[in-house]
């Protein structure tokens, strides 16, 4: 049983701006995600879509050990509408 001052990051994520600010080449945005108890890492680059308020991201998805497991994944764009926030 899980104590109850632990959080559970199962099946959660995050992205964060990335640090490496000077390389162009590098992720604009870096972060964590956790599929079905098993860590990944994220490296994402946002990129310029026909809509500019609709958010655009390159995703490539890594094991914990740097082994990339998903090829680059460009969502569709979104209507501003649709975003919860």
């Amino acid at each position: 049983m899980q104590n109850n001052n632990e959080y559970d990051n199962t099946n959660t994520g995050a992205i964060w701006k990335s640090k490496y600010n000077d390389n162009p080449k590098a992720p604009q945005y870096t972060g964590n995600l956790n599929v079905e108890g098993v860590d990944y890492k994220i490296s994402a680059w946002k990129t310029s879509s026909e809509n500019p308020k609709a958010p655009v991201l390159n995703i490539v998805i890594q094991n914990a050990d740097d082994q990339p497991v998903v090829a680059t994944v460009s969502p569709s764009p979104v209507d501003e509408e649709d975003v919860p926030f």
